[in-house]
């Protein structure tokens, strides 16, 4: 069971719980999305108080496009050179609204250079695109010079990420609780896309399944048999 994308400490603020089924469930592992330093070292923290889950959850760091801060890229690579991380995201482009859109410009300036400095020490990277697929395919040179790609919550179509794969891009396809609320376009990658290619996730705790408050990573059962489902 293999949570490709969660929040670490907004998790467990919303589901203590939650703390319980990562430790004790042998199969489970996950990377931590962290914004900053503070979610970084509660990760840490996590897992030193939960020997157990020490080796499940790895901790990936980026700049997110919502909140593109500059003054973020000295504590990005403050983290590689400590090797406290595993991967550099969530990083991309985000223009689903007004307010998004108004700093794409800084946005498209942090995710180029959060790339080349994930290329330059060998780290994947774990991508937040939205409603941006098609300036996403004006950087598949940088793209291709990281160790791979994690699309997270792919909202893309089934044709976009192949034409990713066919370019050369080293990407995967990651998908969560959207497939068990109904969401088309999701399952149709999920149906046509390769099968090593797809990986699940929860992002946990956001995107819930219809009718619940937030998620969780016990909901990553539920996402991998809905992939099942699909999958035939």
């Amino acid at each position: 069971m293999r949570d490709s994308h969660l929040h670490l400490l907004q998790t467990i603020e919303k589901s203590p719980d939650s703390a319980l089924f990562i430790e004790e469930n042998e199969d489970y592992s996950a990377f931590c999305s962290c914004r900053n330093i503070t979610e970084v070292e509660f990760v840490e923290a996590f897992r030193a108080s939960h020997p157990r889950a020490a080796e499940k959850l790895k901790i990936s760091f980026g700049i997110h496009p919502q909140d593109p801060q500059e003054k973020e890229l000295d504590t990005l690579l403050r983290l590689i050179g400590e090797k406290r991380i595993e991967a550099v995201g969530e990083i991309g482009l985000d223009l689903f609204s007004d307010e998004f859109r108004s700093t794409f410009g800084l946005q498209s300036e942090l995710f180029k250079r959060q790339l080349e400095i994930a290329a330059e020490h060998d780290l994947p990277v774990i991508l937040h695109i939205r409603k941006a697929i098609q300036p996403l395919f004006s950087l598949e040179y940088l793209l291709k010079k990281t160790a791979f790609v994690i699309f997270h919550s792919y909202s893309g179509t089934a044709e976009e990420a192949q034409t990713f794969l066919r370019h050369g891009v080293n990407g995967y396809f990651s998908f969560g609780n959207a497939i068990l609320n109904g969401h088309k376009r999701a399952i149709n990658c999920i149906r046509n896309l390769p099968r090593e290619r797809i990986l699940t996730e929860t992002d946990a705790p956001y995107q819930p399944q219809a009718g619940k408050a937030f998620s969780r990573p016990e909901d990553l059962t539920d996402v991998i048999n809905a992939v099942k489902n699909i999958r035939g």
